[in-house]
């Protein structure tokens, strides 16, 4: 604590009935400064400055070091390729599945038998088919297909993987029943395939068989 000092003033007045002369001074102020108090009083500010000076100086710091912290884009990038390599599996995809259900999508029977009767199959052939040597016989291949209203199929009959034979046929309802023959007369044992396939030339439905003679 600053010690405390009594300050007197003196003042002069003029007294009742006297005339202010020209020795009588003029009244006035005096100033005294209390050095010990201004000296404090600087200290404390130059404290404020410095506290105030190294305040902003650590948070400029902190400032330049937040680029450094902020990675998302790293971090962004690696969860992609994670993503990438669990999208994989879709390429070991079972492909002969997903074929076989697109080929039979549109077939809701599908059969070789030996007679239609009011275009309906008469029985189903039990493989492999046998024909008699001593005649010829007629194979049908019954097909009954949904949802292809507008379109046009094809028959074809192969035999060894060489096309025989091919019927058009134009598909005028929702649900049709299609079906074609083939005539097999006394010859060696051979490999037949028929199949119905689209305007694309698209696999539609197949059937393999062999034919022997007795």
């Amino acid at each position: 604590m600053a010690d405390k000092k009594n300050i007197k003033i003196k003042v002069r007045y003029p007294t009742a009935g006297s005339k202010p002369g020209k020795d009588i001074p003029v009244p006035g102020m005096i100033t005294l400064w209390n050095v010990k108090r201004i000296l404090l009083a600087l200290g404390c500010i130059a404290l404020i400055v410095v506290s105030m000076f190294f305040f902003i100086n650590d948070d400029a710091q902190k400032t330049g070091l937040q680029p450094q912290a902020t990675l998302p884009e790293k971090i962004d990038v690696q969860k992609t390729d994670l993503h990438a390599q669990a999208a994989l599996p879709e390429k070991s995809v079972d492909t002969t599945a997903i074929t076989k259900a697109e080929i039979n999508k549109n077939v809701r029977r599908a059969l070789l038998t030996y007679k239609i009767n009011k275009n309906e199959p008469v029985g189903e052939i039990s493989l492999p088919v046998k024909v008699s040597k001593k005649k010829s016989i007629k194979i049908y291949y019954f097909v009954e297909l949904t949802g292809m209203k507008g379109k046009t199929v094809y028959h074809e009959w192969l035999l060894d993987g060489v096309l025989i034979s091919r019927k058009k046929i134009n598909i005028s309802s929702d649900a049709w029943r299609t079906s074609s023959r083939q005539i097999f007369y006394n010859t060696a044992k051979h490999n037949w395939s028929v199949r119905v396939v689209d305007e694309t030339g698209q696999l539609i439905n197949e059937k393999h068989f062999d034919v022997i003679f007795e």
